[in-house]
């Protein structure tokens, strides 16, 4: 059990002086910011496509184009980030406490959950639920599922099957990020973390060769999707069974978009290795490594 983070602390680190200042400076990124915050905290949640992390002298060179600051500063803060995948009981009580925290404050979830949220998709065999660290605590979470025409389970597919299962019956395939969440307590504070746990939909687009990465989310959050990923709408909202919200159906064509994403957010890019430590089979690696460390700033800046 890890000891009680104080967060006041924390929020005194680099991370909130480098976005206070991003903020005041650069007014682009505060439109920027403000979206993506208010996006990626539906549980429901999102599309994106690309690969990720920081630049170094040696992954720098005459030839590769400027980055923004927005993004050499999420490069730089991935120093401080890795991702570790659930496959524990005990792991897996962690995660739904923190799923129940994100939503309950959110009042996005029914009464049905008591105290954690876990539910029959986690253990699925096509599923891979994840945990995001900061100094090694734990600020985030998602889950994604790769939908195939012999795998037809994941939150998107059981909400939208109408519009998913003629794609799958011409071979298509996806990726289905969902259950994120973000600690309460920290999420208006570090702005980030949203775009730092997307990297792990955007690896897994990239390592699936999935043909979309859909985004099941509020009709209000539609827009950014499309400005930043090209996400197209599947769906108009529906009710989701167990949310008491209503959501629509996006997805980001991968091929089409992923190397205009990289070059323009490169800390979503990931060199095979980080890829295969992320998802590669149970059964084939037999193990998973305890902490897996963002590549991004070893793949140069173009996409």
């Amino acid at each position: 059990m890890q000891a009680p983070i104080n967060w006041e602390v924390l929020s005194r680190s680099s991370l909130s002086h480098i976005f206070h200042e991003l903020l005041k400076n650069n007014s682009n990124y505060s439109e920027l910011f403000t979206a993506g915050k208010s996006c990626l905290s539906s549980p429901l949640i999102w599309s994106a496509v690309g690969l990720g992390w920081t630049m170094n002298a040696t992954a720098i060179s005459a030839d590769s184009p400027p980055i923004s600051n927005f993004a050499r500063q999420l490069l730089n803060f991935l120093d401080r980030v890795e991702y570790r995948r659930v496959v524990g009981a005990e792991d897996f009580e962690e995660i739904g406490r923190l799923r129940y925290r994100s939503y309950m404050t959110r009042n996005v979830m029914n009464d049905e959950f008591d105290g954690a949220i876990i539910d029959d998709l986690d253990r699925d065999s096509h599923a891979y639920v994840y945990g995001m660290y900061i100094d090694r605590y734990l600020v985030s979470t998602l889950r994604i599922h790769h939908i195939t025409p012999d795998h037809r389970k994941g939150t998107s597919y059981k909400l939208f099957p109408d519009v998913l299962g003629p794609m799958l019956d011409k071979g298509m395939s996806f990726v289905d990020p969902t259950r994120f969440a973000a600690e309460p307590a920290v999420l208006s504070e570090f702005p980030a973390i949203p775009y730092l746990t997307l990297r792990i939909a955007a690896m897994a687009s990239e390592y699936f060769g999935a043909d979309y990465c859909l985004a099941a989310v509020k009709p209000e959050h539609a827009a950014f999707y499309k400005r930043i990923f090209g996400s197209q709408v599947m769906a108009e909202p529906r009710q989701h069974e167990g949310y008491g919200i209503p959501v629509g159906l996006g997805g980001a064509p991968i091929r089409a978009i992923r190397d205009a994403v990289a070059v323009r957010y490169p800390f979503f890019k990931s060199q095979l290795h980080e890829r295969r430590n992320m998802f590669a089979s149970l059964e084939k690696a037999g193990t998973v490594p305890l902490t897996i460390l963002p590549t991004a700033k070893y793949t140069g800046l173009g996409a």
